[in-house]
């Protein structure tokens, strides 16, 4: 039985998660979530009593997929432009695919509704994807792999605006947007075009 109730909660979190990256957390309801798993609402209160609860509980979801993202890019035996290129193309792109959006933008839309408690949390998962990124940027910074200019923070702010933009961008205009968005990225953390600008004026 206790086993049974864990995977009940494990399929509305899932579900949830699902309406969140394509509708976003105020547009649907338990009766949405009710309706598609096939149960009652009251089945839905018990695992979460109030849709704050579920929330946290989706804010917490995200969590352990950064966690365990963060972790398997790190993990690469490559640079730091290849653990990036894991992190952006194969993780958050895979888990958005071409219907949904990233899960923390989705919240960030809804911020202006969105309970205090679900606001702490989501800051703190915005915090540690910055500084995940500032940490490979670091680390192509100290290894020559990167060449941009600026503080690591600022450009790690530059970095998940770029990417997360054109992933929305991507839903109503293709993949080519994307691409080459990420292809421009690349160019600005290398210093490529800095370094052209060089030979233009030494020619």
């Amino acid at each position: 039985m206790q086993v049974r109730m864990k995977n009940r909660k494990d399929q509305i979190i899932t579900l949830a998660l699902e309406l969140l990256q394509t509708r976003g957390f105020d547009s649907f309801s338990y009766q949405d979530l009710s309706r598609e798993l096939g149960i009652t609402k009251a089945s839905i209160h018990h695992h979460f009593p109030k849709k704050v609860d579920l929330g946290v509980a989706l804010c917490e979801s995200i969590k352990r997929w950064h966690d365990r993202e963060y972790a398997k890019a790190r993990a690469i035996d490559g640079g730091a432009l290849d653990k990036m290129n894991y992190y952006i193309n194969t993780a958050l792109r895979t888990v958005c695919g071409i219907d949904k959006i990233c899960p923390l933008s989705s919240l960030h839309a809804d911020m202006a509704t969105l309970p205090e408690e679900m606001i702490r949390v989501m800051k703190k998962l915005d915090v540690e994807e910055l500084e995940f990124m500032a940490e490979l940027l670091q680390e192509g910074r100290d290894s020559g792999e990167f060449n941009f200019k600026g503080s690591i923070e600022a450009q790690a702010v530059l970095c998940v605006m770029i990417y997360k933009g054109a992933l929305q961008y991507s839903r109503i205009h293709g993949d080519q947007i994307y691409i080459d968005a990420m292809q421009q990225l690349n160019i600005l953390l290398r210093g490529e075009q800095e370094a052209q600008g060089k030979s233009a004026r030494s020619a």
